[in-house]
């Protein structure tokens, strides 16, 4: 099958997967077709689009970010959440999802058709036990979504690489299915959405390029006081392109001879605001993809005072989706639905560290206060622990409770004893009670 006929069926199946039309001449079919070209004269395409830098930023901020973050096997233990590194998933998560490629470059790869496209699938390898041993992905180009005319189910029909043989059909259970926004179980094409604002943009690229690959600029025609020869103007074409066509040639003085007169019928680039249209299509494509212009190297607004938080930010508006769209599917796609207090979590802390000062001062408040001890405030910086004087908590020893301040304590709180006058006491009278407030403290 022809890549344009796997186009005309995925994108009409992203539209109505639960109708199959297979017809060339289909309304739908010629819609898709005709939307492919876009009102600039460009046509845009999943591929072609990646031509353009800020699509190309888009799709590999998202991407790779996803793909560098810690993907961890967890479980619902007794006191809390537990890691599970011994899990056979976690080879195949963290490590080695099949033998042709690492894990990053597995997360990297779907999330990026993902993004593109909408969808990026995976076959999920499985052994006499069903239990998954391999992920592997299929290219866009090899399948396309039906629906089972009996159950509604949703297929994956897949076309054998090479071409040769039929097609094959996969259930949704045998295939890791990563989707980008959508409106049923299959993504939208954003390139779809978005052709126009690409094109613009790829318009603008080509026009550029052209006016400083022409170099002459003769934006404009030559005027003569009488008719010349068809060989005339010919020779005269000639010599003005050879003389200052290209870049290393630009704004050059034409020489005219025989009373002609050279008319300008253009704007410049500068008049026509060449430089603000190519900065406004920065901003424009990164809103199709949720991707701060900051973030694709576009730091017209950004400041040195704005932009860590930027970065936090766009952790929470454009990465997280993306890790929970991960964390769904491989949560129900390989564990199954008996999946026995067992999950998975990406770990987007290392995105939202902060600089070096503001991470440890934060540290220090925990640890100050009790929530860490120094083996966890070490393992966090990736150092090794102390052995066992590293696992004992501290608090600060100046804290003291509510009672001896006056204040009423919170429901719940154990009494404290009641206040003594010291007159007459014993100093081992005092010192125990001292001990006793000490531990309402701890």
């Amino acid at each position: 099958m022809s890549w344009w006929s796997q186009m005309r069926r995925r994108l009409r199946n992203a539209l109505m997967p639960g109708r199959q039309t297979s017809e060339p001449d289909h309304p739908l079919t010629q819609l898709v077709m005709q939307s492919l070209r876009t009102k600039s004269g460009q046509v845009v395409t999943p591929d072609n689009a990646l031509k353009d830098a800020t699509v190309w930023a888009c799709v590999a901020y998202l991407s790779r970010t996803v793909a560098q973050l810690p993907w961890r096997v967890m479980r619902d233990g007794p006191s809390g959440p537990e890691r599970v590194p011994m899990h056979p998933l976690q080879y195949l998560l963290a490590v080695r999802p099949n033998p042709e490629m690492g894990a990053f470059t597995f997360r990297e790869t779907l999330t990026g058709w993902a993004v593109r496209r909408g969808n990026g699938i995976a076959e999920i390898q499985r052994d006499a036990r069903q239990v998954p041993i391999a992920l592997w992905p299929i290219h866009p180009s090899r399948y396309c979504f039906e629906r089972d005319a009996d159950t509604g189910e949703l297929l994956y029909g897949i076309e054998p690489d090479g071409g040769g043989g039929g097609r094959v059909y996969l259930k949704a259970k045998d295939v890791l299915h990563l989707r980008g926004y959508g409106e049923g179980a299959v993504g939208l094409d954003v390139m779809s959405y978005a052709a126009e604002s690409i094109g613009w943009a790829r318009a603008t690229s080509v026009f550029g390029a052209t006016y400083f690959g022409n170099g002459a600029h003769a934006d404009g025609f030559i005027q003569t006081p009488s008719g010349m020869t068809k060989e005339a103007k010919r020779q005269l074409d000639k010599e003005i392109k050879a003389k200052h066509g290209g870049a290393d040639n630009a704004h050059g003085i034409v020489m005219l001879d025989a009373d002609m007169k050279f008319v300008a019928t253009t704007q410049a680039p500068d008049d026509a605001q060449f430089i603000e249209t190519r900065q406004h299509q920065v901003e424009e494509i990164c809103r199709w993809f949720g991707v701060p212009p900051h973030k694709v190297m576009h730091l017209l607004r950004g400041t040195f005072s704005n932009i860590e938080h930027q970065s936090i930010e766009v952790v929470v508006d454009s990465i997280t989706p993306w890790a929970i769209r991960w964390e769904q599917e491989a949560d129900f796609k390989l564990f199954g639905q008996n999946r026995q207090a067992f999950y998975t979590k990406l770990d987007l802390k290392g995105l939202q560290r902060g600089d070096f000062k503001s991470r440890q001062e934060g540290l220090q408040l925990m640890r100050r206060n009790g929530v860490i001890n120094a083996n966890e405030w070490r393992q966090l910086e990736d150092m090794n622990t102390i052995g066992d004087d590293g696992d004992k908590y501290i608090v600060e020893g100046n804290m003291t409770t509510l009672e001896a301040v006056g204040q009423t304590p919170p429901p719940g709180a154990p009494a404290a004893d009641p206040p003594q006058d010291d007159a007459g006491a014993t100093q081992d009278d005092v010192v125990a009670r001292a001990r006793r407030q000490l531990a309402l403290v701890h």
